[in-house]
């Protein structure tokens, strides 16, 4: 894939998951509400839809930086550069099968295989977007998005 194609889709990623972060936002505020009824649209953002988004291109951006776009080494690709965002994701992966629970639980059963919360934002300071909190595993898109957008935007300077 040329770096033209991959900035491209770059700005469909970033532009998706920022939107959907906004019409959370939008939500939390009166005149949000109002313009969202008027324009018959459901309050809220897509918390399961951004969380499988960015789980996805958590995998793409797995086979660009490993230049892999065979068949079969999905979770190869995904774990590399998931471990890409950072030391608290890094830990998750050791501990454990992130790939099964988080983006194969979104992506086949469009539910996380075990007991979790999707949120879009967290008033919580965290040091990864996923992960388990001692009782339940959780998503939070907007701190997921953050990490992966400093990690993306790293793999993206890198290529030739």
């Amino acid at each position: 894939m040329d770096k033209a194609a991959v900035e491209q889709a770059s700005v469909f990623m970033f532009a998706d998951i920022g939107r959907e972060i906004a019409l959370a936002d939008s939500t939390e505020r009166v005149l949000g509400r109002v313009g969202l009824r008027l324009a018959k649209i459901p309050k809220g953002g897509g918390n399961f839809m951004a969380a499988l988004a960015l789980l996805s291109y958590t995998e793409y951006a797995g086979r660009l930086k490993n230049n892999d776009f065979s068949d079969g080494n999905s979770r190869k690709n995904f774990d590399s550069f998931f471990s890409d965002l950072g030391a608290g994701y890094r830990q998750l992966l050791a501990q454990l099968n992130v790939y099964r629970i988080f983006r194969c639980g979104l992506a086949h059963e469009f539910y996380v295989k075990k007991d979790c919360i999707i949120a879009m934002r967290s008033n919580s300071v965290l040091n990864a977007g996923l992960g388990h909190d001692g009782q339940r595993y959780f998503f939070v898109v907007e701190k997921y998005q953050q990490d992966f957008t400093i990690a993306f935007r790293s793999l993206c300077a890198s290529l030739a």
